[in-house]
């Protein structure tokens, strides 16, 4: 009973929560023709669902995915990529009541996913955090688009190579733009 009269006094029978879901995707390709030749292709894909915390409906707390490879080509045909996936909580904060300007920062203590690193592959695990900003332009009552500007770090704790664990401690970092799309309900 005490559990249903504080649900009551926290979330009001009266208030609706609004929920948005985003989608942001970045493509990045660079090749160089010269004596130390390189290609160089990276996807990264970040998915949000999350709902209104406040009676503005300016802030939005859900969950995180971002789904990202990387492959990088040397000129002798050696090959180094990551395949990786990341999830946790994430918090976007629309800036005015006209959803257009926002800031965003995620934690993603969830990291997992392969790499290849002088011809050897392992399975990785780590964390990552990222914040970024945007404009979103309103194209219908729900549908959205627009970009933003992310920064990502992942940090890699441990890789296993042949069913050997090893404690590692190495670093990627990202900051790209990306095209998105949202949907936002009221």
């Amino acid at each position: 009973m005490r559990i249903i009269f504080l649900l009551l006094i926290l979330f009001p029978l009266t208030s609706q929560a609004s929920f948005l879901f985003n989608y942001g995707l970045n493509y990045d390709s660079e090749t160089e023709a010269s004596d130390n030749e390189y290609t160089k292709t990276r996807t990264f894909h970040k998915v949000f669902l999350g709902a209104s915390v406040n009676n503005r409906k300016t802030v939005f707390f859900g969950w995180n995915i971002n789904s990202w490879t990387s492959t990088v080509t040397m000129g002798g045909g050696e090959e180094d990529n990551y395949s990786l996936m990341e999830m946790g909580p994430k918090i976007i904060w629309f800036i005015g009541e006209s959803q257009n300007w926002y800031l965003s920062g995620e934690w993603n203590p969830y990291v997992t996913g392969t790499r290849t690193k002088l011809g050897t592959e392992g399975d990785i695990r780590g964390s990552g955090l990222g914040v970024g900003a945007g404009y979103r332009f309103r194209l219908s009552r729900l549908w959205g688009m627009g970009a933003g500007l992310h920064y990502h770090s992942m940090s890699m704790t441990d890789e296993t190579i042949d069913n050997a664990k090893e404690d590692i401690s190495d670093k990627v970092t990202n900051i790209m733009p990306m095209l998105e799309i949202s949907i936002l309900t009221k």
